[in-house]
């Protein structure tokens, strides 16, 4: 095994620990990689928790499964059976999705579904199909999910090259390399990636006897933490891989080598991976800078001067980050167990990079952050509160749960952290030190007073919204399946929707009870009210997704 020091790995566990105990995340474990091989692994666990976790212990790895979609694909490429360029209906024929934007496009890449535009993220397809989406415990054939969206109306302009992220758009991607290969997507890529890589401990879809090898995770909101749901999600192409700290070392060590195994076989050419980690298209603002932009099916970034490459991944329970930089050679993966834990993954994996560089006389030495200093009894009891910016009318909360306070902004819910008297800083499970978020300090000069995003928001009285209007008020309540409940309530004058633990997001009202979603997941799809499905349940659609009503109780924002 190459060498890192042992005061670098002390190092880097101490970093994971602190961050293991302090947002009370049930494990952490890590990879760190370099071209010959692997540098460290190891696996953190809270003091509360008891796990074996061995060297076949298995984590959920989300949406970095994309990436080995995408090398699936390129490797077809590369034999001249697909043209990553071509309308996907030459591969599937029937599959002709509407375009609103037809005859008015605004940019140069034209108005066909191409493959690099469903790998890039730039084809304008919804976030999520009508079934086999995130909230579908079903899991049905790929070849259904894909012919449900051959119908679909792209949300965007397929010509601008800006990015909205498609859970859908990779299942097409999937069902392509079904349809050129005759395989299904399982069995080409166990056959043509993870058996020549030596990932042996990897699977496409999760296994009956899954369950001692899996690492128990947590799901979370506000009002505590819960076991994850483990099932197979439909669209395995976007994320359905669970892997080890030791194969998806091998993979990233692949990465590294030009797409070239240990052994010498070529799983994929540098020509390739040049090409998908080039980025294509425009990203929305709020990424973390170490994956700012967006190839195929891979972010692309900087590391202190370093082209960064990678992706993240998030799935009930799991957050993980693979992070690369191709030409000093090195990589990092990350596993934590707890949902939507993505912001802390991604800066471990810079820390832990920093580290190796340092060790490698190649940057500089990582210095430890101060920890922050406790709330005081004084400040749990002043500053919750409801708080109004006189310029936008918008309210947010300051919310006391034990032990913590909760900035309610943004449409989720940020833990805030003392720095010094009255200033603070967001640090918690969603944003903290590292975030590409320009809002993370905040403070309360005066009473009653809270100066955040640039303003000035004074205390109002607890906020008691009107009655909802009568054509929203029945609508009101829960929808979708037990393991992921969606709420709509009222609140602050308007429809709101509370969508996967706890992403709020408000509804712009259009016409005929439906509404345009602005919010972090699901920015720009379309909320149905009273919406019927074919075996006549009524609930709500988002984009595409049927969500069945389950009753009248009303949430309140999160």
């Amino acid at each position: 095994m190459p060498e890192l020091s042992a005061a670098a790995i002390a190092l880097f566990e101490d970093l994971i620990r602190h961050e293991v105990e302090d947002k009370a995340i049930p494990s952490i474990s890590y990879a760190l990689v370099d071209r010959d091989g692997l540098l460290a692994e190891g696996h953190i666990q809270r003091h509360d928790r008891h796990f074996d976790m061995r060297a076949d212990t298995c984590f959920r790895i989300g949406s970095i499964t994309k990436s080995f979609t995408a090398v699936a694909l390129m490797q077809l490429a590369e034999r001249g059976l697909v043209d990553i360029e071509a309308d996907v209906s030459r591969y599937l024929p029937g599959f002709h999705p509407v375009n609103p934007f037809a005859g008015a496009e605004t940019g140069p890449y034209g108005g066909h579904v191409s493959l690099r535009k469903l790998m890039s993220h730039t084809a304008g397809m919804v976030r999520e199909p009508k079934s086999g989406h995130y909230l579908d415990a079903t899991r049905p054939p790929l070849a259904d999910t894909v012919a449900e969206l051959a119908g679909s109306t792209l949300k965007q302009d397929p010509s601008s090259g800006v990015m909205h992220y498609s859970n859908a758009g990779i299942a097409v991607v999937g069902r392509v390399i079904e349809t050129v290969t005759g395989q299904s997507y399982c069995d080409y890529l166990t056959a043509n990636v993870l058996k020549p890589l030596r990932m042996g401990h990897s699977h496409c879809e999760v296994p009956p006897d899954i369950g001692a090898r899996l690492a128990p995770a947590d799901m979370w909101t506000l009002e505590g933490d819960m076991p994850a749901p483990v099932f197979n999600l439909g669209g395995s192409p976007a994320g359905s891989i669970l892997s080890t700290t030791g194969d998806m070392a091998r993979y990233a060590q692949c990465l590294l080598r030009g797409g070239f195994a240990p052994d010498g076989r070529a799983i994929i050419s540098p020509a390739s991976l040049r090409d998908m980690w080039a980025p294509f298209g425009k990203r929305p603002a709020g990424h973390d800078k170490a994956l700012a932009d967006y190839g195929m099916c891979f972010g692309v970034g900087d590391v202190d001067g370093w082209t960064s490459v990678g992706h993240g991944g998030a799935i009930y329970g799991y957050a993980s980050q693979m992070l690369l930089l191709p030409a000093a050679g090195i990589g990092v993966l990350i596993f934590a167990t707890l949902d939507f834990a993505n912001q802390i993954a991604s800066r471990l994996g810079v820390d832990g990079l920093r580290i190796v560089l340092a060790e490698r006389n190649m940057g500089a030495r990582l210095e430890r952050t101060q920890r922050p200093p406790a709330i005081t009894d004084e400040q749990f009891a002043r500053l919750p509160g409801h708080y109004r910016d006189q310029a936008s009318g918008e309210v947010v909360e300051v919310k006391a749960k034990p032990g913590k306070l909760y900035l309610m902004g943004e449409g989720v819910p940020l833990e805030i952290r003392p720095v010094a008297g009255d200033d603070f800083v967001i640090d918690g499970r969603i944003y903290g030190r590292g975030a590409d978020y320009p809002h993370l300090d905040l403070s309360f000069p005066r009473e009653d007073e809270l100066v955040w995003k640039g303003a000035t928001w004074t205390r109002v009285e607890t906020m008691s919204d009107a009655e909802p209007p009568r054509n929203i008020e029945p609508h009101l309540g829960e929808y979708g399946p037990d393991f992921n409940i969606t709420y709509l309530f009222y609140s602050q004058s308007g429809l709101k929707c509370l969508i996967e633990y706890f992403f709020t997001h408000s509804c712009e009202p259009l016409e005929d009870g439906r509404y345009r979603m602005h919010g972090r997941l699901y920015e720009d799809e379309l909320l149905e009210l009273d919406a019927v499905d074919e075996n006549g349940r009524r609930g709500i659609r988002v984009g595409p997704m049927f969500l069945a009503q389950r009753g009248r109780s009303r949430a309140s924002a999160a």
